[in-house]
Formats: C-alpha cells, structure tokens, sequence
C-alpha cells in the first residue's frame, strides 16, 4: 500500500507535463475557433435567411401587380405558390384591406404575431423582419402591404419562415466540430509529446555527463557552446556551480593538510619529549621543566582547535551576531590597555587614535578580530619600532586602522594573506603563537559583519590593516 500511494504521488515528467499543457493549449485554441466559427456560420445563415425572405416578399409584391383583381389571388393562387416551390419551410398568407383572407399556406397552427407592415411603396429591408415562434426553434416573418392589378387594390401580406432546417444544419455542425476537436487534442498531445521527448534528448545527454561528474572529475565541464539558447544558461551555471565546488574541494584539501601539518608538530614535540623523559630517570627540576613544555605545545593545540572551530561555525552560519551599540573609543582603548604590556616587553610602542564614536556590532567579535591584528602586528614589528591604532567615522561607516613599522608584506603575497593557514615565510616556521589562522578569523568575522577589509603594505616601512564596518540605521 505504502509503495502503491508513493507511486500515485510521484509528480508527472517534465515531458508529460509539457505534452499536456500542449494539448490544453490546442483544445483551447479548437474550442475558440470552432465557438467563432459556429458564430459566424450561424450569423450568415440567419443573415440569408433573411435576405431570401425579403426577396420572397418583393417577388410576390411583383406576382400581385400583375393579377387583374384581389378576387383572381382566391381563384388561382398558383402563381404565388409557384414562387415559394421548393421552399416548404415558408408560409404565405395573403388578406384583403378588410383582413378577409385570400391565400393561406399554413405550416403550423400558432398564430402569428401582428407586427407593423412595410408601406408598398417602400421597399423591406432586414429591419422589417421580425422573430415568431414556431414549434420548432425560432421563426423569421415579414408583414407588407402590397397593390393587385391596375386599379391598385390593396392588399395584406405575410411571409414566414421556420428555421428547423437550419437549426438541423447547426447541430450537425456542432457534431462535427466536436470530432475535429477530439482528433485534434489528441493528435497535439501525441505530437506534443514526440517533439518535447525528441527536444529532451539535449537535456538527457546534459543529465548524462553531469552524472559522470565525481570528486575525483570535478575538472569536466559541460560544452555550452553548442547548447540551445534555452540550456546554455543552465548548462554556465551548473559550470559555474562545478567552478566553486572544485575551488572548495581544493582549498578544503589544502586546509587538511595545512591542519594535518601544524598539528603535527606539537604533537611530534609532545611524543619526542616525552619519550626523551622516560628514557632514564630524571630529577623533579627536569619534570617540571617538561611539564611546563608540555602545557605550552597543548596551549598551542587548544587555540588552533578553538580557531578551527570557530571558522567552521562561520562556514557553516553556525555563528550568530549579538550587535549592541559599541563605544568605539572606549573598546579600543580597552584592548590598547590590554595589550600595551605585551607590546612593552618586547621593546614596541603602541598607540591608539580614536574619536567618540559608536557603531552596532558584535563587541566579542570586535575584540577578538582587532586583537589578532594587534598581536601580529607586535609580533611582526622589530625592537623599537611602533604599532597604531585607530579609528575614523567614513561616509558610510567606520573604519578602523592597524599600523605597524616593520618588514612589511611582499606584494607577491598580499592576495594570500587572509588564506587558511597561509604564511608568507617561505620556511614555515612553526611559532608557538602563530598558526596561520589569525588573519582567516579577522577576515571571517567582517564577512559577518557585511564589512570589509584590506591591506595596504610597503615592504621595508610599514603594514596596515584596514577594518570597516557599515553604518547601522540605528547609528
């Protein structure tokens, strides 16, 4: 049961769909033409009908004139019933000036209706043709006075009409056009169905190569050149979408074994030193010593886990922002404060320039990102040497600076900077403090902020890194 309904829920192909929506369109299309055409059919029979009706009426005008008195139309009618031969559905009905009647070709019993007579000396038009009620649809009739012989006695006449033959006409009409509408849906829907299966067969081959595609072939792409118009823009962006993938599986790869390599290290120096220790018996002091070496290298594990950790919460928009109206003088003050006997150890005067000035941000985060810029900077800057910050209001936000005087960056590795366990040192030196996630964490963090940030360096004088964070609205 449970596999049948899965089976009667499962949505119909695109070529089904596209069959039918075809064969919707051309039932649509068939149903509009033939309500038109049937319109039109009906309107110039009506319309014909009418116009052989007054004709009928002026030819009998014509027969009366021609007779010598009102007395000769009872005696021999066949004159005027001659002019009707071959019309069985009319009715004639002639009457003297006093409504005596004087010729009556009666189809039906029901009265007709008395409607105002064309004068004879005018000619009827189709404004003079009435409707009356047969038994059978709907009737036509023209009422005229008319003259008979020379003397010009007045006459009654009047001429209807059944239209069941029409009606007959009509319906098998309508009977007709209904066949054509059913061959004709389903011819659209079979033909609409070969075309859209024949046109898929480009989509198929696209659906083909793309299952072709593994981790291991991110490297093939879809040939778009030769595509139709309609697939050349999904085939550049499933391109496209294969570009980023190959991009994130690369630099994924690189970030494993950058981690795998700067893992490495203190563990192998955790496992030598310990295998050093237990080698022969040592003194408390030598303990200690190793125990205080071992704290530092797991000090180091613990703040690349932590830093690892961090930037996939990021990747992964596991990382929540708390803005709050941050005093920007203050905040940074603060972190100077914090840092200044850092920077006073190792012989580096820190500075810090900063106007009242308020932002919305996250106030952890800003720590945390303005604090690994001042701890490069100190570290990269040489004794006696000095490192700024500071801060300034822009036009469309706050910016903030990090200067230091120092060797500065190579322009060969500006656009690498902010990568993953990226080091400009080409030997890799492997710090206690830096693990080459730092700048990759400032960068992370600005990107939750929607801000931005940059380098600017001058190797041999000074580095400087540049925060800016948008305006908030609430600012």
């Amino acid at each position: 049961m449970g596999e049948a309904a899965a089976r009667r829920r499962r949505p119909l192909s695109l070529t089904l769909r596209v069959a039918l929506l075809l064969s919707a369109v051309a039932v649509a299309t068939f149903l509009a033409v033939g309500a038109y055409l049937y319109q039109t059919l009906a309107s110039q029979m009506a319309q014909r009908d009418d116009i052989e009706l007054i004709g009928k009426v002026t030819q009998i005008r014509r027969i009366l004139a021609e007779l010598p008195s009102a007395a000769a139309i009872a005696q021999n009618p066949r004159p005027l019933t001659d002019a009707l031969f071959g019309h069985d559905d009319f009715m004639l009905s002639v009457r003297d000036a006093d409504g005596a009647p004087l010729l009556r070709t009666s189809l039906t019993s029901r009265p007709l209706p008395q409607v105002e007579r064309v004068p004879p000396l005018r000619a009827p038009t189709l404004d003079d043709v009435h409707d009356w009620t047969p038994a059978v649809g709907v009737g036509r009739m023209v009422s005229a006075d008319g003259l008979v012989g020379p003397d010009g006695q007045p006459v009654r006449i009047t001429l209807a009409r059944e239209r069941s033959d029409r009606l007959r006409i009509m319906r098998n009409y309508a009977v007709d056009l209904f066949v054509a509408l059913c061959v004709g849906a389903t011819l659209a829907a079979l033909l609409g169905y070969a075309i859209v299966r024949h046109s898929m067969r480009r989509l198929r081959s696209v659906i083909g190569k793309a299952n072709d595609i593994n981790t291991s072939r991110l490297n093939t792409r879809l040939s778009v050149d030769d595509a139709p118009v309609e697939l050349r823009e999904l085939g550049q962006a499933f391109n496209a979408m294969l570009d980023r993938l190959e991009d994130g599986v690369q630099r994924l790869s690189g970030f494993a074994a950058d981690l795998a390599h700067d893992l490495r290290t203190p563990v192998n120096t955790l496992m030598v030193e310990t295998q050093v220790a237990l080698s022969r018996p040592r003194t408390a002091q030598e303990y200690q010593a190793l125990l205080v070496s071992n704290s530092e290298e797991y000090e180091r594990l613990a703040r690349m886990i932590e830093n690892t950790l961090f930037l996939a919460r990021v990747d992964n928009a596991q990382l929540a922002l708390r803005r709050e109206s941050v005093d920007l003088e203050a905040e940074l003050r603060r972190i100077h404060d914090y840092f200044e006997i850092l920077a006073d150890d190792v012989g580096v005067r820190l500075t810090v320039a900063a106007p009242p000035l308020r932002a919305e941000l996250d106030p952890v985060l800003l720590q945390r990102a303005v604090g690994n810029l001042l701890s490069n900077a100190i570290r990269h800057t040489p004794a006696g040497g000095a490192v700024g910050l500071s801060a300034r209001a822009t036009a469309d936000g706050v910016e903030l600076a990090v200067s230091n005087t120092g060797p500065g960056i190579a322009a060969e590795h500006l656009p690498h900077i902010f990568d993953r366990y990226y080091r400009a040192d080409p030997a890799r030196s492997d710090h206690a403090h830096s693990a080459g996630l730092g700048l990759s964490i400032v960068r992370a963090i600005m990107e939750l902020h929607d801000g931005k940030i940059w380098v600017d360096s001058v190797p041999g004088a000074s580095t400087t890194f540049f925060l800016w964070f948008k305006k908030s609205k609430n600012i």
